[in-house]
């Protein structure tokens, strides 16, 4: 089997998992009455590939945020220099919206259950050993636009005010691609031009 078979079939067992841990949650009314058992059984796999792909039950309600947020940072780190910060981060949202793990249904089954079970994103480390935390990843999306700007990252809260804007950006645009369909283009368009015309870096 080829390396990219392997890494798709890996992929979707991921999130026929994640699936199945926020059907169950949504059908318990809650997270708290849902075992790795019940989740393993009802993705057609076992407890032990659970565990192959999550360090706990509650990685795997919230690990396609995690994957989404990983595929931004990476595509915005690989932005050139020169390049204008909100076309950047432009490129960087349709990136990561391309990948398999933003799936507009499951985003939006995930915000929902968030709703209702909101400590989990807080109190859950999503990823495996060898993956950056979300604390590197959200470092290093900060980076990148300080380095987009000209500005320091850690002085000037230009660069914090547009990653946690275009993390909201982002929600909005998955569920309208949820609600309406369509090409993922026309809503990160929509809610870049919106956050580039009302947000602007400080010198």
């Amino acid at each position: 089997m080829g390396t990219g078979v392997r890494e798709t079939k890996r992929v979707q067992t991921r999130l026929a998992l994640c699936r199945a841990a926020i059907e169950l949650a949504t059908e318990a009314g809650g997270p708290e009455a849902v075992t790795v058992d019940a989740i393993a059984e009802r993705a057609g796999t076992s407890r032990r590939t659970f565990f192959n792909y999550f360090p706990s039950k509650e990685a795997a309600f919230v690990r396609p945020l995690y994957d989404v947020g990983a595929h931004f940072a990476t595509a915005l780190a690989a932005r050139a220099d020169d390049e204008p910060v909100w076309e950047a981060i432009r490129a960087a949202l349709l990136s990561a919206l391309s990948t398999p793990e933003a799936d507009p249904d499951l985003i939006a089954d995930i915000e929902a259950f968030l709703t209702t079970s909101p400590a989990i994103v807080l109190t859950t480390e999503a990823h495996t050993d060898g993956e950056p935390s979300a604390l590197e990843l959200h470092r290093m999306a900060k980076d990148s636009i300080a380095r987009l700007t000209g500005s320091d990252p850690d002085r000037n809260i230009y660069a914090q005010l547009t990653l946690e804007a275009t993390g909201l950006a982002l929600r909005v645009a998955a569920r309208a691609w949820s609600a309406t369909g369509g090409d993922p283009r026309t809503h990160v368009d929509t809610v870049v031009d919106m956050l580039r015309d009302g947000i602007r870096p400080s010198h």
